[in-house]
């Protein structure tokens, strides 16, 4: 238990920057895009329409509990990567490895599980690992009860383990090695395979392959959506793939300068030079099995572990990420299993004594101060940026995200300029012209702002984003046909509330309150309790110059639901609750409920709404209900 504990309050420690921490790169997106949280999906049905639909499940049960605070989803990460650990120094135990708690420590404290454990989109990896854990340990426990002939609880702990290994699969499917692994723990244990060991493994090599499929035409069809990542053939992919072996091999042992990014190298397959990791590789694995009867044979069993299950992430087939770098910390999270359990043996086998109480805790204490380091860089994402960037000054995500963080405090110049940079780096990336053009039309700029979004949009024609703010730049321009058009595209391509909202403001200037009036319904059936919507909503209902859609009754409801949501608070919504007790003939709360809003717009120094509460109030003790005028004649540039 104390072993146990240690392990368990040291992970909390050096993960400690993390429950504070922020929402990364896409974590939110993730999340508030789950099909289940948008509506288009249930519990029931989500389990074919992904590549890890008990992540998606678990993402939308995460958002009923804390909804859009990442401090939840931060915690249960972690808590599943101190699962992990644990499981991990059963699984040592079973395989009879030296110094398996000290080989569970380190994996536990090792520095490169940080991109996975402080990141939330990679609840796929440490949701995945204790499944996968827990189906070895069933397995090597079946195996046990075999061997004593104890036959009804090997076969139920063989169906456990198979169980297991289904929801790792469900997980991530980067998992689909673990038939392999399975036949290297009983080759481990026995020092040879035999048939029946074959048989029983068949039925986890038939789910490998099944799920194995669907990841490859998940990746083709929906994440990669015919991009080109790779432009290597078979021997230019097989040369990359052993180089990235070699390359998470030296993090894995000497963890330093890791980056969420790394430089992605190129691949000539015309130099010799290119082929030396993977001949190297071929050296490494003969000379242990040469000697697989002494030193070689847990050598062998470590970097054989390593090695097949880094395969799935290797770059041997396409995976969106591969676009951006090679490798990644998060690929190696399960691999990485592999040389910490080594680490442990050889620390464990060779030191005794002194040295060893000194050795495994310097170890410790240098792997867990790193881990609480990376682990701070992860708590911000403008820290992770920045991080990135010193690393990796070409990392042309990094320049686009930074450039968005800083527009969102208002440094639009700063943001300008990372822009450029990624489009410089990578000028195909359409999201950076679309992040340009938004910055440059927030700066008044639109003459300039506009060339960027017709290239994103000629990059990318169906984008929703695309079209969605070029629509509001062009509102903002008074181009109202175009800016709706664009909208509507954006809508075509994907729901979204701030589409909606403008389109139904645009209509609502054209003349057209019919149509504004189904944008802003269709508004809060995406987001019932959104203010915004319900106000503007409101709003129509109670003021439009056309008779046929007012509704005092339903603008009374909708406007009295908006300030109830911001309780009671906002001078807007005060002023559109009391317009719409006029239209409903309740003067006297419309005159009392503008006064509150008169009140509110003077405290907050809004001179212009104030001055338009006492326009209404004058209207409402006269008995008269507020109505917008009917609009202008479309000039040329609405046209």
């Amino acid at each position: 238990m104390l072993q146990a504990g240690l392990l368990v309050l040291s992970v909390l420690v050096v993960y400690w920057p993390v429950f504070k921490g922020e929402f990364v790169w896409d974590d939110l997106l993730l999340v508030k895009q789950n099909p289940i949280v948008k509506g288009e999906a249930t519990p029931g049905t989500v389990w074919f329409q992904g590549d890890f639909p008990l992540t998606t499940v678990a993402f939308w049960l995460q958002w009923q509990l804390w909804g859009d605070n990442p401090a939840g989803y931060h915690i249960v990460n972690v808590l599943l990567h101190v699962t992990a650990s644990l499981l991990v120094w059963g699984v040592l135990v079973r395989l009879g490895v030296p110094g398996a708690w000290l080989g569970a420590v380190i994996y536990a404290l090792h520095p490169v599980c940080v991109g996975s454990v402080a990141w939330v989109s990679e609840l796929k990896n440490t949701l995945s690992l204790p499944f996968y854990l827990l189906s070895i340990a069933w397995w090597l426990d079946a195996d046990t009860a075999r061997t004593k002939r104890q036959n009804i609880k090997a076969e139920l702990y063989y169906v456990f383990s198979l169980g297991a290994f289904v929801l790792a699969l469900l997980s991530k499917t980067s998992t689909v090695m673990l038939p392999v692994v399975l036949l290297g723990c009983t080759w481990w244990r026995r020092a040879r395979v035999t048939a029946p060991d074959m048989l029983r493994v068949a039925p986890y090599f038939a789910l490998s392959v099944a799920f194995g499929l669907l990841t490859v035409w998940f990746q083709s069809l929906q994440a990669i959506r015919g991009a080109t990542v790779q432009t290597e053939g078979i021997p230019g992919r097989i040369t990359s793939a052993a180089m990235a072996v070699w390359f998470y091999l030296g993090k894995a042992l000497v963890p330093i300068r890791l980056n969420l990014i790394y430089p992605r190298w190129t691949i000539d397959t015309c130099a010799l030079p290119t082929y030396l990791p993977l001949i190297g590789l071929g050296i490494a694995f003969a000379v242990c099995w040469l000697f697989r009867r002494s030193w070689g044979r847990p050598v062998l069993l470590a970097l054989g572990y390593f090695t097949v299950n880094l395969l799935p992430v290797l770059g041997l087939i396409d995976m969106y990420y591969l676009a951006i770098s090679r490798v990644s910390d998060h690929f190696q999270y399960i691999a990485l299993i592999g040389p910490t359990a080594f680490m442990g043996a050889v620390i464990g086998s060779v030191f005794r004594g002194t040295w060893l109480k000194v050795i495994a805790p310097a170890l410790l204490i240098s792997f867990g101060a790193l881990t609480m380091q990376r682990a701070y860089v992860f708590a911000s994402e403008e820290r992770l940026w920045l991080d990135v960037l010193a690393k990796n000054p070409d990392a042309w995500p990094a320049h686009n995200n930074l450039g968005a963080i800083r527009a969102e405090h208002g440094r639009l110049d700063d943001a300008i300029r990372h822009f450029e940079t990624a489009l410089r780096i990578k000028p195909d990336n359409y999201k950076a012209h679309i992040n340009i053009g938004r910055a440059l039309a927030q700066k008044g700029r639109f003459d300039q702002a506009e060339p960027h979004f017709r290239a994103a949009l000629r990059l990318s024609p169906l984008d929703a984003d695309a079209h969605k703010f070029y629509g509001l730049a062009l509102a903002d321009q008074g181009r109202l046909q175009q800016a709706i058009f664009h909208l509507r595209e954006s809508l075509r391509a994907r729901e979204d509330i701030d589409a909606h909202l403008t389109l139904a403001d645009l209509y609502r200037r054209l003349g057209n309150p019919n149509k504004a009036i189904a944008h802003c319904r269709a508004a809060l059936k995406l987001a019932p309790d959104t203010p915004e919507a319900l106000n503007n909503l409101a709003w129509l209902l109670a003021t439009t110059h056309n008779h046929s859609p007012r509704n005092g009754t339903e603008a009374v409801e909708l406007a009295e639901r908006a300030c109830a949501l911001t309780g009671f608070k906002d001078a807007r919504c005060l002023g559109t609750l009391a317009v719409a007790y006029a239209e409903a003939g309740r003067f006297a709360d419309a005159v009392a409920t503008a006064d509150k809003a008169l009140q509110q717009a003077r405290s907050a120094g809004d001179m212009q709404l104030a001055e338009m509460l006492e326009q209404l109030q004058q209207l409402f003790r006269a008995a008269k209900p507020y109505r917008d005028p009917a609009p202008a004649e479309p000039t040329h540039a609405q046209r």
